[in-house]
C-alpha cells in the first residue's frame, strides 16, 4: 500500500509538471515566480538554459515556482519549497529507499552529481557520467593499475552499480555471481586477444567438479574487481606463463591450500598425490622450469575429480589429459607431455619412464604399510 501510494504521487507530480510548464497561466491566474515575467531574461538568470541538457521545469524561466517561492518580490528574495533530496523527491521520487545508500543519496545533496537547472550531459549531470563523475569523490589511484577490469578501464562504473540505491552491498546492480556474469556468460577477449571462456557454462554445469569458491559463486574470494597487479585481477600473484621457478609466494592458490604439499620430495602426509613416499606435487611443480598449478587443474571446473582437466592451453596448442583415473591410493594419467603412468601411496607403481633423479630415499614396504593402517583409521 505504502509503495502504490507513493507511485500515484509520483505519476501526479509528473502530471502536475507537465500542465504547469505547458501553461504557467491557471485558472486566469498567472502562476510564474514573478507575475508575467520569466526568470530567463536578458538582465536576469541568462545563463540558466543554455546548455544542451535543460530541467525540465527550468526551460522557459515561468515554471522555476515548482522549486523556487518568492515571499517578497520587492526584494526579490526567494527560498526553496523544501530542502535537499526531498524537494527533488517531490517530482522524482525518493531516490534512498533500499538498505544500500550511496552517500550522497542518502543524506540528499543530489546536486552533488546534478545540477538543478541545465548542463552539458545526460540527467544533468555536472561531468560525463563516467569514471571521471566519480572519481570527483572516490580515490582514482584504487581504479587503476597494471591489470584493469574492462569496464573500469573505459569508465562504465554504471554496468556494476546503481548511482542511487540498491538492494546489495556497494550499490551492485545485482547480487554475485549474476552480475558478474551480465558479461562472463559468453566467450570474451583478454587485452592481448586471447579467448576468456565463459564461467557461466561452468557454473551451470552442475555434472562437473567445481572449485569451491566458484561453485558458492564467491567470484570475490579469488578476484578484485576493479583493478590491481595480478594476473586476471587475482587478489594475490599467479604466474601468468605456463612454466615458472617455484616459490609459495607466487601462487593465490596457497591461500587456501597446503603449501607444504610442494616443499618436500618425499612425504608420507602433506599430499595424496604421491607415488609411495615420493612426492608427485614437488616432481611437477617444485623446479626451475615447474608447471603452474593450471598445468593439471582448472580454477573453476572440471570433468575429472580435482579438478583435473581435460586439456591445458598451451601456446596455440591443446595438451590433452587423457585416461585421468583417481582410485581409492592412487590413480592414473596420461598427458600429452608423458605416456601413461600409474601411482599409488602405498604400493609404489614402477613405470616405464625416463625420468630425472629423484631426491630422497623410497620409503620402506613397513612404513608404507604403517601409513595405510593410519590411514584407514582416521575418519
Amino acid at each position: 500500500m505504502i509503495i502504490l501510494k507513493h507511485a500515484m504521487l509520483v505519476v501526479s507530480s509528473l502530471y502536475l509538471v507537465a500542465f504547469i510548464i505547458a501553461a504557467p497561466v491557471v485558472n486566469g491566474q498567472d502562476i510564474s515566480l514573478v507575475p508575467g515575467e520569466s526568470c530567463i531574461t536578458s538582465s536576469c538568470h541568462a545563463d540558466k538554459a543554455k546548455k544542451e541538457f535543460i530541467h525540465t521545469i527550468a526551460a522557459n524561466g515561468l515554471t522555476c515556482i515548482i522549486c523556487h517561492q518568492a515571499p517578497d518580490l520587492e526584494q526579490h528574495r526567494f527560498k526553496m519549497l523544501a530542502e535537499g533530496g526531498e524537494l527533488c523527491a517531490q517530482c522524482h521520487g525518493v531516490k534512498a529507499n533500499k538498505e544500500f545508500k550511496h552517500m550522497p543519496v542518502a543524506v540528499g545533496l543530489c546536486t552533488f552529481c546534478h545540477d538543478p537547472h541545465q548542463a552539458d550531459y545526460p540527467k544533468q549531470l555536472k561531468f560525463p557520467p563516467t569514471g571521471e563523475l566519480c572519481f570527483n569523490c572516490h580515490d582514482k589511484k584504487t581504479f587503476s593499475g597494471a591489470v584493469t577490469h574492462g569496464p573500469v578501464a573505459e569508465g562504465l562504473c554504471l554496468e556494476c552499480h546503481d548511482p542511487h540505491t540498491s538492494d546489495h552491498d556497494f550499490q551492485l546492480k545485482a547480487a554475485l555471481p549474476d552480475l558478474c556474469f551480465g558479461c562472463h556468460d559468453r566467450n570474451l577477449k583478454d587485452p592481448g586477444g586471447r579467448i576468456l571462456p565463459s564461467p557461466k557454462q561452468t557454473f551451470d554445469n552442475k555434472e562437473l567438479t567445481q572449485h569451491l569458491p566458484f561453485a558458492i559463486g564467491q567470484c570475490m574470494i579469488c578476484h578484485i574487481p576493479h583493478a590491481g597487479p595480478n594476473y586476471r585481477l587475482l587478489r594475490s600473484a599467479y604466474p601468468e606463463s605456463f612454466y615458472t621457478s617455484y616459490s609459495q609466494d607466487k601462487y593465490i592458490c596457497l591461500t587456501c591450500h597446503n603449501g607444504k604439499a610442494f616443499n618436500d620430495a618425499r612425504t608420507m602426509t602433506e599430499t595424496a598425490f604421491r607415488n609411495g613416499n615420493l612426492n608427485l606435487h614437488y616432481r611437477h611443480v617444485n623446479r626451475e622450469k615447474g608447471r603452474t598449478c593450471r598445468a593439471c587443474h582448472h580454477h573453476h571446473g572440471a570433468e575429472n575429480p580435482k579438478l583435473i582437466r581435460a586439456y591445458v592451453p598451451f601456446g596455440s596448442r591443446a595438451i590433452t589429459i587423457q585416461n585421468f583415473e583417481k582410485t581409492e591410493t592412487g590413480g592414473q594419467c596420461g598427458p600429452t607431455c608423458h605416456p601413461l603412468v600409474r601411482y599409488d601411496r602405498y604400493e609404489p607403481v614402477q613405470n616405464a619412464l625416463k625420468v630425472t633423479s629423484r631426491e630422497g630415499l623410497d620409503a620402506t614396504p613397513e612404513a608404507l604399510q604403517q601409513a595405510k593402517e593410519q590411514q584407514m583409521k582416521a575418519p
